[in-house]
């Protein structure tokens, strides 16, 4: 009689429960999914942060990662290198262009914001200011009326990850910071669980992560994949149990897509850093290719050269053709083309998506239904 206690099963539990037997499709979860919109600082930002994303959803296949910004992998996430709670995250969870709307928010920062520590009689000051920061930023997420609930991350324990051989005040300051992260955590325990009551979910990080001999390996300041590999599957456990999927299975579906180009200009709209596709269809070459150089028109952050980023690709007369750029060396890029050998038409630059394949060419946003999609985008009906 086991077997038939399935059938009473809601559709989209069902299809988890075989996902050993049969591999999830976008198809098995659209209008089914949890809308999750991840905020940070480089822990959750592009590089190997794309791997916070990419483990959880191993776990979780119905998630739909929400954001202004894209990783190497095409997840989209609102997470920002080197962005600290008290003043940066305070300057832009009110910007939707960098904090945009979602269900449910992954908020995990503050260990930034810890570096200002210098001496051991500072550290209940600065975690103190650290988490009533975090409790103020949580406090305005709930504000949004999309928003249903919000898992705030305990900070991860952190070593210094850029030099092997630290020099002693290094290791100091890393010391205090790493003490001074632990301290917020203590801190947001006590705390949150009252003032939000179920409006917040507290995620354990510190308290699995600590007692592992290997942390130190793994996690330092900066995850490895390794790392992500174990704090992916602490997330997917907290939104398995607290956040509820839609409910509202979707036949036609599609992926909104947006086109950064600005065909009277030849130039993108401004972009914010991340991960981009560029399209276009070939109709002419010179020797066989097609050449061109993006050159950035934006001011590059203090210290940094503009960006370029030349191509060439092998090419004949009707094809289409795309390649991959990372946008950088500012927070918002404006790029044009230069340099142009051989002639183009109709281009398309977008947010890398999980396929790293080139959504069809359309002006403005639109919805994409005939290109390749992928587990972890958003998927919208299709009117």
């Amino acid at each position: 009689m086991k077997p038939k206690l399935l059938l009473f099963l809601p559709l989209f539990l069902l299809t988890f429960c075989l996902a050993e037997a049969k591999e999830i499709t976008p198809a098995d979860v659209a209008g089914r999914q949890i809308e999750l919109c991840m905020i940070g600082d480089s822990i959750t930002w592009a590089n190997m942060g794309d791997c916070f994303r990419k483990e959880t959803l191993k776990v979780l296949p119905n998630l739909a990662f929400i954001g202004t910004h894209t990783g190497r992998f095409g997840y989209s996430h609102a997470g920002e290198g080197g962005d600290n709670v008290r003043w940066g995250l305070k300057k832009r969870i009110h910007d939707k262009n960098r904090v945009p709307d979602a269900r449910y928010y992954h908020l995990l920062m503050g260990v930034n914001d810890s570096a200002a520590t210098r001496k051991d009689e500072d550290i209940p000051k600065y975690a103190r200011l650290i988490a009533d920061a975090l409790k103020e930023r949580v406090s305005v997420l709930l504000t949004r009326p999309t928003t249903e609930k919000v898992f705030l991350g305990t900070i991860f324990p952190c070593v210094h990850d850029h030099h092997p051989k630290e020099s002693d005040e290094m290791k100091e300051r890393y010391r205090l910071r790493d003490l001074t992260a632990s301290k917020v955590n203590e801190y947001l325990r006590a705390e949150v669980p009252a003032e939000f009551k179920d409006k917040v979910v507290l995620v354990e990080y510190e308290k699995v992560l600590r007692p592992r001999e290997d942390w130190k390996k793994i996690i330092r300041l900066h995850p490895r994949p390794e790392g992500y590999a174990v704090v992916g599957p602490i997330l997917a456990g907290y939104i398995k149990k607290y956040a509820v999927p839609e409910n509202k299975p979707l036949k036609n579906f599609g992926v909104e897509v947006t086109n950064l180009w600005d065909p009277e200009k030849n130039a993108m709209k401004p972009i914010l850093q991340g991960w981009f596709l560029m399209s276009f269809d070939v109709k002419e070459v010179v020797d066989g290719h097609v050449s061109l150089k993006l050159q950035m028109v934006s001011e590059p952050h203090k210290g940094y050269k503009p960006y370029v980023k030349t191509v060439r690709i092998p090419a004949k007369p009707g094809d289409r053709v795309q390649f991959e750029f990372e946008g950088r060396n500012a927070l918002v890029i404006q790029l044009e083309v230069q340099d142009l050998k051989g002639k183009i038409d109709r281009i398309l630059v977008e947010k890398m998506r999980p396929s790293k394949k080139a959504s069809i060419y359309g002006v403005g946003t639109y919805v994409d239904d005939k290109s390749p999609m992928s587990l972890g985008e958003k998927f919208v009906p299709v009117q």
